[in-house]
């Protein structure tokens, strides 16, 4: 009984970052996850706890410590990522506001709005500028499967409706000049992608447009603090309800990774704690730039402030595991491999 409570915990902890990923990467609304998985999960894992209450104190208490573990640890990584978002400039967005868009079902609409502000950004460059980077703009375009590229042009015309006659009138011109140049296998669906938003059979796609020319993190960061408001206010739903369900998800994923490392590892020991922290942080680097993949990240600056969070976030994990009895040792996946 103990190793079917203890594998049903270990795939149930991981399913928040596990959703993240998925919906990131491959396009799996979270939204859906949540509502499909998140509550019979949490049903599940709620009978794990009064089963493990009755007949496996072991494992609860690696529950314990990694709970409390995985809390403190949220809090100091949280000081360094935010210190190093507000003050470095080091992150696109406090992370935990996009999560909060992706659990309220509103990814595709933060996408749109990220991609009218550039629009915004595009028509204020001077023209030499504004030539070149629209016309890489379309080449990629073309590039793109029909909903998606359909789902850019939807989103620039939402921004150049935004914008004063003037610069609308003068985006608009390049970008039919660029397009009257362009070859016939690159305009054309370019085109009919237009003729459908301007039809309004276009809708915002889930998928991120994979291909696109990246934008710097300045620039992203620039982008995403106009556009997340935006997004919350259109579909009116208050910013700090966006930033509870965020952080709630980043709780959710830290308390994961410290019931992770008690379940794998007991009390472990320090070199393990670090370990663990740098394997997350590493993890964490691969994923990012599959995960928004607009964005040119400033390679090898940008592993710095997560790597230093991660250490920090490694202390606690390691400081309360390290506390498990010799029962919990022996209920965690090392004990029961080396007893």
């Amino acid at each position: 009984m103990h190793w079917i409570l203890w594998v049903l915990s270990f795939v149930i902890i991981n399913i928040p970052i596990l959703t993240l990923l998925a919906d990131r990467i491959l396009a799996v609304p979270a939204q859906k996850v949540i509502r499909n998985v998140w509550y019979p999960a949490g049903v599940v894992f709620a009978i794990v706890l009064w089963v493990a209450r009755r007949s496996d104190q072991a494992l609860l208490e690696l529950f314990l410590w990694g709970l409390i573990g995985g809390f403190l640890a949220t809090v100091g990584l949280d000081i360094v990522r935010l210190f190093g978002h507000h003050v470095l400039k080091a992150f696109p967005a406090d992370m935990p506001r996009i999560f909060g868009l992706l659990a309220l079902g509103l990814g595709p609409q933060l996408q749109e709005n990220m991609i009218a502000e550039m629009v915004g950004r595009l028509a204020s460059a001077d023209p030499e500028a504004r030539r070149r980077i629209l016309a890489e703009r379309l080449v990629a375009m073309a590039r793109l499967p029909d909903p998606i590229r359909a789902s850019v042009v939807r989103a620039m015309r939402k921004g150049l409706g935004s914008l004063p006659e003037e610069k609308r009138l003068a985006l608009v011109e390049t970008q039919m000049a660029l397009l009257a140049e362009l070859p016939s296998e690159v305009r054309r669906p370019v085109m009919q992608a237009m003729d459908l938003v301007m039809t309004d059979r276009a809708s915002p796609a889930y998928a991120q447009p994979r291909g696109m020319p990246k934008i710097p993190l300045y620039l992203a960061r620039e982008l995403l603090d106009r556009a997340i408001p935006k997004t919350a206010a259109e579909a009116g739903v208050p910013l700090w309800y966006v930033l509870l369900v965020g952080y709630t998800w980043h709780l959710l994923n830290g308390l994961g990774f410290g019931v992770v490392y008690t379940l794998l590892f007991g009390p472990g020991a320090w070199w393990l704690a670090f370990a663990w922290g740098i394997f997350i942080w590493a993890g964490m680097m691969v994923a990012m730039p599959v995960m928004m993949p607009a964005i040119q990240f400033p390679m090898p600056g940008f592993l710095a402030v997560p790597f230093v969070a991660h250490i920090v976030m490694a202390v606690p994990i390691g400081y309360y595991a390290l506390r498990a009895s010799e029962a919990a040792t022996a209920a965690s996946l090392l004990g029961f491999l080396f007893r």
